[in-house]
């Protein structure tokens, strides 16, 4: 029996009644009208019709799903209930911690000017494809402690005061999980979203908190998105 995924390209949540879905090849957010969401969702969950079918290959075929020999895996979140946030005037988290120029600071300029590039060049899909390629699976990722994260934060804002181009959320994000990784640290690219009005916005997460940013956001926005280390359906 063949099973429906979403392809690795896309993800989706749910805020309010509205399923929102996140296409990174386009880096574009929809949000669902309900029948296509109700269809979208059966056929993910297993639940879809023989009356659907038409419907379900045209998903086929513009690549929003593709058949796979196993259940779909992935934990979709939903916030029903949410209130929501205010809008999100996202800026570094500076600690007033002096930080000096050295090897490590180096290091960070240069992830951020990768990610920096990937993002401009070659696009949003495939920075998030260096994030799941730079974990390993056959290591052992641990949880950072508070200070370490700290410090961690402080060398690369550090980065991005050296770095001409402004860093908004997204990159200092990124640019974060990869140097995590590279630590061999447990941490989460998470976007979240809502809607009335539309907001997106990024974090990091680690062991259920949010590094350097309010911890309202898992609360208040659907998250849509959490690489590398995806939230199973368990």
């Amino acid at each position: 029996m063949m099973h429906y995924h979403l392809c690795d390209h896309i993800y989706i949540s749910q805020y309010r009644e509205d399923l929102i879905l996140l296409d990174t090849k386009s880096n574009t957010y929809t949000i669902c009208f309900p029948k296509f969401a109700e269809l979208l969702l059966s056929a993910i969950e297993g639940k879809a019709n023989s009356q659907s079918l038409d419907s379900i290959q045209k998903l086929l075929e513009d690549r929003i799903i593709e058949k796979k020999e196993t259940v779909f895996p992935f934990y979709i979140d939903r916030k029903v209930d949410s209130e929501g946030v205010s809008d999100v005037d996202w800026q570094l988290p500076l600690d007033p911690t002096k930080i000096n120029l050295n090897t490590s600071v180096l290091k960070a300029f240069l992830t951020l000017l990768q990610v920096h590039f990937y993002i401009k060049t070659r696009g949003f899909y495939a920075t998030i494809r260096l994030i799941k390629k730079t974990r390993k699976t056959h290591l052992i990722y641990t949880f950072p402690s508070d200070e370490e994260l700290k410090n961690l934060a402080n060398i690369l804002n550090k980065a991005c005061l050296l770095y001409p181009i402004r860093t908004k959320c997204l990159e200092w994000a990124m640019t974060f999980v990869l140097l995590a990784l590279r630590r061999q640290w447990k941490c989460n690219l998470e976007i979240g979203v809502q809607n009335y009005p539309f907001l997106a916005h990024a974090w990091v997460e680690c062991n259920g908190k949010v590094v350097m940013d309010s911890q309202e956001l898992r609360k208040g926005l659907a998250i849509i998105l959490n690489e590398p280390f995806r939230k199973l359906n368990l």
